[in-house]
């Protein structure tokens, strides 16, 4: 059953009225992901609704962010939605026509501007297809489409605007970055934008330079609708440092503690799932069916399976690979929360459930069987990935994912997590028996 947990109905995003939302991107090993600033600049300030909107003119061009450009018209529309004297039907005539979506969810792409570099594109574009009602196609000769190109930042213009629309992209080997840009494509705004940001973050403009700020717009609420808890984990939201120069965290959540985001993996969070399922008819994503008894093998081996060492039900008993002895250790009930995470719990132990150990996120960290206290650390995405295999990663990290460390597959080998990887060794298939 596709999950009921939402981004935020964006006006900026859907002629519907529904808005939604997306996370920062800045270039991996690079200073900034911005855009080129070899020309003079010009910076516009609108109050929209009591919230100070930024929008930075480089070289003749319009960003919402450092990596949202808007055309012209969408410039326009914008600082019209500023005036005062505006009727909520005008209000929202003016929000409808800024951000369109995708004809019948169909998504034409041109790729010559990568080169041969064209690999981790094209598998971005699998990754949302595989969860989404979107169908990505190569253009031949319509007339509105996405010309990937090869550029010095990341970028992205909102929606689809018509005629050949540029997605630039530094970071051309990244699949999660790249799924971020097309995202924005696709309509969808940044998470720390949201209306009701304040009720779960706190943004701190002072450990951000004047000219990042307008990474931070908040939008309005009387023009956007929210739907959902804010996410955190979202591949969406902006990391907690992002553009600080300051060494202080840029935002934090309302206690003023960091948190983990999946940047700049390519692990979809069950919100942002549902964001794309929302704004695009046709196909609901199911995702993995819970209520359901599985056999967890690695794509390293078929006949390796996800193992309590010894049989032991026990908190802290290792979760080990070890040749499939039909036996309850090896067999695993899963669970699905309300926000879209699952739960997994050994039949031979079934108070307990797979853990991250000491709820630590390094890489390495081991895997074990604990009391079910409904932590993060034991809360799993499980995402669909090539060949009817799955990445699962953990909640309170979820940058990162299960893994057969060195692909070893010798029984008693101790699972851990480790950063997103392609290989077959955080790869895995759910059997039912």
């Amino acid at each position: 059953m596709k999950t009921t947990k939402m981004k935020i109905g964006l006006a900026l995003c859907l002629a519907t009225g529904i808005m939604l939302t997306v996370f920062s991107c800045k270039k991996v090993n690079e200073t900034s992901a911005g855009p080129d600033k070899s020309g003079p600049d010009q910076t516009h300030t609108f109050t929209i609704d009591g919230n100070k909107v930024i929008i930075k003119e480089i070289n003749g061009l319009y960003y919402f962010a450092d990596d949202i450009t808007l055309t012209p018209q969408q410039f326009n529309l914008l600082k019209a939605n500023s005036n005062k004297s505006l009727s909520t039907t005008e209000r929202g005539l003016i929000i409808n026509n800024l951000v369109k979506r995708w004809t019948n969810g169909i998504v034409y792409y041109d790729l010559t501007g990568l080169g041969a570099d064209t690999s981790w594109t094209l598998k971005a574009m699998q990754n949302i297809s595989r969860v989404s009602p979107v169908i990505f196609v190569k253009r031949t000769s319509q007339a509105n489409y996405i010309n990937f190109v090869k550029g010095t930042g990341n970028s992205s213009s909102v929606g689809m605007v018509g005629g050949a629309q540029n997605l630039n992209i530094y970071n051309y080997n990244y699949p999660g970055i790249l799924m971020h840009e097309i995202f924005h494509a696709l309509g969808v705004n940044h998470e720390q934008c949201r209306p009701d940001r304040d009720s779960y973050a706190i943004f701190y403009p002072e450990n951000v330079p004047d000219e990042k700020e307008f990474n931070f717009n908040k939008l309005s609420a009387t023009s956007n609708t929210t739907v959902g808890p804010f996410d955190f984990e979202s591949i969406m939201m902006y990391e907690p440092y992002a553009f600080s120069n300051t060494g202080q965290p840029s935002i934090t959540k309302l206690d003023g503690s960091t948190y983990q985001s999946s940047y700049p993996t390519s692990n979809l969070t069950p919100s942002d799932i549902a964001t794309i399922n929302q704004m695009y008819s046709g196909f609901n994503y199911v995702g993995l069916p819970a209520n359901t008894n599985y056999e967890i093998a690695t794509a390293l081996d078929n006949n390796k399976l996800l193992n309590v060492s010894g049989g032991s039900s026990s908190d802290g008993a290792q979760i080990i690979l070890y040749t499939d002895g039909n036996s309850n250790n090896v067999r695993w009930s899963l669970t699905k929360n309300a926000e879209g995470y699952y739960q997994l719990s050994p039949l031979n132990a079934p108070g307990k459930v797979l853990t991250v150990v000491g709820a630590a996120t390094a890489n390495g960290t081991k895997l074990e069987i604990r009391t079910n206290s409904n932590t993060t650390a034991q809360q799993f995405n499980i995402i669909p990935v090539d060949g009817g295999y799955y990445n699962f990663s953990p909640r309170n990290v979820p940058s990162k994912n299960v893994d057969v460390p060195g692909s070893n597959t010798a029984n008693s080998t101790l699972l851990n997590i480790w950063s997103e990887g392609s290989g077959n060794n955080q790869k895995f298939k759910f059997n039912t028996f």
